[in-house]
């Protein structure tokens, strides 16, 4: 610490110092953050170490605002240009504006969803019909073969993961722009379009009357 013209102030190395315990603290709450998280994370389907997570920002709900991860990932969703998905879930199932249409005029949109999560869709008319809008929109919509085992989502250069519990209820948002998690990410999408089922209006149309047990 420096005094100069009456006034205290810090050394070069003591605003690095100052700096550096900002970073410390930041990581410290970062890994509590995600501490709270963790037992809900497919951990074994990250090709990465866990520890890349550590500067990642962790969006956790609150008393007063139990869907604040939602409303996190539909804001940076509607701030992107380009976006893809792989998921179960639209997070979550007990706020209506999960369900709305959240894809933007301009925005590209590629999608891989888990069969049972389309099939809910499906029975709902309503987000039927904001499905069919998408596609008619040129958002890209496929079934996946398998079970999807992930809430993952790629909005330009953010990487970002959910976390729900057995209720389906938001437990946590965790966003990145780690550079190997982004390509692991492009991965995991990339392999869950393959022997994926496209969805198209007219399928949708079909499915619908399925599963109102039409002929």
């Amino acid at each position: 610490m420096t005094k100069r013209d009456g006034t205290f102030g810090l050394t070069p190395a003591g605003e690095l110092a100052a700096t550096e315990f900002s970073r410390m603290f930041d990581v410290m709450d970062t890994v509590s953050a995600l501490s709270q998280v963790a037992l809900l994370l497919p951990v074994a389907e990250f090709d990465f170490e866990f520890d890349r997570l550590r500067h990642a920002e962790v969006t956790l709900p609150r008393h007063n605002d139990p869907f604040a991860p939602t409303r996190q990932m539909l804001r940076i969703i509607h701030g992107a240009d380009h976006i893809r998905m792989v998921t179960y879930t639209f997070l979550p199932e007990g706020d209506p504006a999960a369900r709305r249409c959240f894809v933007e005029e301009g925005q590209s949109f590629e999608g891989v969803l888990d069969s049972t999560l389309v099939r809910s869709l499906l029975e709902d008319p309503a987000s039927a019909a904001h499905l069919r809008e998408l596609l008619t929109r040129g958002a890209e919509i496929s079934i996946a073969p398998e079970p999807v085992p992930i809430i993952l989502t790629i909005a330009d250069e953010q990487v970002i993961i959910g976390a729900v519990d057995d209720d389906g209820s938001p437990r946590g948002l965790i966003v990145t722009d780690d550079e190997v998690i982004r390509a692991w990410a492009e991965e995991t999408v990339d392999d869950s379009l393959v022997g994926a089922d496209q969805l198209t209006p007219g399928a949708i149309d079909t499915r619908v009357v399925a599963t109102d047990g039409g002929g």
